[in-house]
Order: C-alpha cells, then structure tokens, then sequence
C-alpha cells in the first residue's frame, strides 16, 4: 500500500498555486494545479511575458526592466504634462482680471487640478486691478475645488469669501485671511457655490 501511495503521488507532476487566502482563524485555502494542467499554466505565462516583452521591445529575459523603464517615461510624461498644465493656467490670469467687478474676480474654470487652481487664483490677484478672486472647477477626478485670494492690503478675508460655498459643495478646507482653499464631493453645486462667493463680495 505504501509503495502505490509514492506511485500515485509521482503521477502528480509538477504543482502551481495560483491562489491563496484565508477562510478563517488560522485556516488558509490554496487552490493549485497540478500536471498538466500546470504545465498548460506554465505555458499560457510564458506566452504572455513573450506578448509583454514584444510590446516593450525587450528580449522576455529583460521584461522587468523594461517594464520599470516605461514606468518611469510614463511618471516624466505625467510630471512634463502637470507643467504644461499649469502654464496654461497661469496664462488664463490676464484675461479672468479683465473680467473684474469692482476688483472682484469670481469665476469657474475647466481642466485644472487643486495645485493649477491654486497657481491660477495667485496669479489672477496679482494682475494689478484685482482685489480678490475666487476660483471654482469640477476635478477630473471627482468634486470639486474653490480657491480664493485676496491682497494683503484688500479688506475682504479670503476665507470669508468660501465660507457658506464650501458648505455648498459638502466639503471643507483650510481658511486663510489672504488664501484659502477648500474641497467637495458635490461638483453639481459649483455654481451655486460660486454665487454664494458673490453675495459674500456683495456682488450681487
């Protein structure tokens, strides 16, 4: 009998676990494959590492490299395009000056993260006709952000000016006399915020 049971366990061939989790206080599942359905296995990967390696134009012994490589050449992309951005924004400050009523700039903007919606109402106060801004835009990546700048020789509070608008959009953020910023989840009531801002500079 013991002799059958080695048999029957070299008919087993090699073994692969795919899977492993816990299914309890100290009980773990392993789920594996054995045979030639591990083989099969095997061979499904090394057809795929072959695809991945063709794609980056590596040899397969090389993919990991070649992997990192076009992480970092995707990072740079990310961080030269976060720039790009930012320019833009800051190149938009002329024209939102020009928009001022009686030195206040309220305005929603597209396309912009928190940092570019920062630089951007930074830029905007300080076009020389400009008292305050406060700036609005719905992120790409859900909410919504509101800036508002002020000059230090102005007498409107930056932090003020969002009060009741950040509550507007269900969020929060920190209060400064010439800067604040704040965030949310409901980029539908950026509008509304944004008159919120308005009455607060009795612009309306």
């Amino acid at each position: 009998m013991r002799r059958n049971a080695c048999a029957c366990l070299g008919d087993i061939g090699p073994v692969q676990i795919i899977s492993e989790s816990s299914i309890g206080s100290n009980l773990r599942r392993v789920e594996a494959l054995s045979g030639q359905a591990a083989i099969e296995y095997y061979r499904e990967r090394n057809k795929t590492a072959e695809r991945a390696a063709t794609a980056l134009g590596v040899p397969t012994a090389d993919l990991a490299e070649g992997a990192e490589r076009l992480h970092q050449e995707a990072k740079s992309l990310r961080r030269e395009v976060a720039i790009l951005k930012q320019k833009l924004a800051i190149g938009q400050a002329p024209s939102l000056a020009a928009q001022a009523d009686a030195g206040v700039v309220i305005a929603r903007v597209n396309g912009l993260d928190r940092n570019g919606l920062r630089d951007l109402a930074i830029a905007v106060r300080n076009q020389g006709t400009v008292s305050a801004v406060v700036l609005g835009t719905a992120l790409d990546s859900g909410g919504v952000a509101l800036v508002a700048a002020v000059r230090a020789d102005s007498d409107y509070d930056a932090g003020a000016l969002i009060a009741d608008a950040k509550v507007a959009i269900g969020g929060g953020g920190k209060a400064g006399r010439q800067l604040a910023v704040a965030g949310g989840k409901n980029a539908e009531a950026l509008d509304d915020a944004l008159n919120l801002a308005r009455a607060a500079a009795t612009l309306t």
